[in-house]
């Protein structure tokens, strides 16, 4: 519920098991954390990610498929499905840009109304 309506981002990686959610702001995590609670009685608990920064990748099928093989463990998926490239630093989005200049890595996802 909270990645549709954009207060968070919802990444479940490729590799491994859990999730990952990102915010823009560490204020972002407690108000995410007081809503749960409030409005589910869940307690919430976030830990530290090793990443710092998501890029939804597009393009032809198969240069996605070639950057996604090799970058395994940056890789996950979106609340829809659409896959994102998690980083630690802005070197890697600049290798992947130089390495793979047939897809778009893009910091925001374009949200259609429905």
């Amino acid at each position: 519920q909270f990645a549709e309506e954009g207060a968070a981002k919802v990444f479940k990686p490729d590799i491994g098991s859990g999730f990952i959610v990102g915010v823009v702001g560490a204020l972002q995590f407690e108000v995410l954390a007081s809503r749960i609670e409030l409005e589910y009685g869940l307690p919430v608990r976030f830990e530290a990610s090793q990443f710092t920064s998501a890029r939804w990748v597009s393009g032809p099928k198969a240069a996605l498929e070639k950057f996604m093989a090799a970058n395994k463990q940056h890789m996950a998926h979106d609340h829809d499905g659409d896959p994102v490239y998690l980083t630690r630093l802005k070197w890697d989005i600049d290798r992947a840009e130089r390495d793979y200049p047939e897809l778009t890595l893009s910091a925001t996802k374009e949200m259609h109304g429905g």
